[in-house]
C-alpha cells in the first residue's frame, strides 16, 4: 500500500464549479474519468481488509467511498441523458446518500469493489464517447448547484467527485499508518 499524507480538504457540499465549460476539455476530463479506477488500483493494490473497512468516526470508510462512486456512475449517466436530452433540470442525487449508508461494502473486498467501479465506469465512458459535438453543449439546471451545467461542466464535476473521495480514502489511509 502507497504510504500517503493525511490531507484536508474543502466539504464537497461547499464545493462550487463554473458553468459552460467549452468542448475543448472533453478529452481532458475524459481521461481524468477513464484513468480514475487505475488511480485507486494502485494506491489500493495492497491494503489490508482491516484497513479498508475500518470506519473513523462517522465517516464512510474506503470501502464505502468506492460504492458510493460505484452508485453513482448510474446516476451520472441519468444526468448526462437529461442534459442529452434537453431537460431543464438535471435528475437530482440522493444527498443523504442511504444507498451507501444501507448497502453492505464492508463486506466486499477492495479488489472486487475496484472491478465494479471499473465496469460501471466504463458504461459511462462509452455512453460519454458517443455523444455529439452539439449534445456536449446542451445544458440543463443542477438541482443543488442551481446553475446550468453541460456535458462537459458535469464531466468535470464527476471528476472533480472522484477526487473528493480520493483524498477522502488517502486520509483514511494516512490515518491508519499513525495508530
Amino acid at each position: 500500500m502507497k504510504k500517503v499524507k493525511s490531507q484536508s480538504f474543502v466539504r464537497w457540499f461547499d464545493r462550487q464549479f463554473d458553468s459552460n465549460t467549452g468542448s475543448k476539455y472533453f478529452d481532458e476530463f475524459l481521461k481524468r474519468l477513464e484513468n480514475f479506477p487505475a488511480v485507486l488500483n494502485e494506491l489500493l493494490k495492497s491494503c489490508p481488509i482491516e484497513v479498508s473497512t475500518r470506519k473513523i468516526g462517522d465517516k464512510w470508510s474506503v470501502n464505502e467511498n468506492i460504492g458510493h462512486l460505484i452508485l453513482l456512475e448510474d446516476l451520472w449517466r441519468i444526468r448526462f441523458r437529461d442534459i442529452k436530452e434537453g431537460k431543464p433540470d438535471i435528475s437530482p442525487a440522493d444527498l443523504n446518500n442511504t444507498a451507501t449508508d444501507e448497502s453492505s461494502f464492508n463486506n466486499m473486498l477492495v479488489e472486487k469493489l475496484i472491478k465494479s467501479l471499473v465496469s460501471e465506469r466504463n458504461k459511462t465512458i462509452a455512453m460519454l464517447q458517443k455523444l455529439s459535438e452539439e449534445d456536449l453543449l446542451k445544458a440543463s439546471m443542477h438541482p443543488r448547484l442551481q446553475q446550468p451545467m453541460n456535458i462537459i461542466d458535469l464531466m468535470h464535476f464527476v471528476a472533480e467527485h472522484d477526487l473528493h473521495h480520493l483524498h477522502a480514502i488517502q486520509s483514511i489511509i494516512g490515518s491508519m499508518e499513525t495508530i
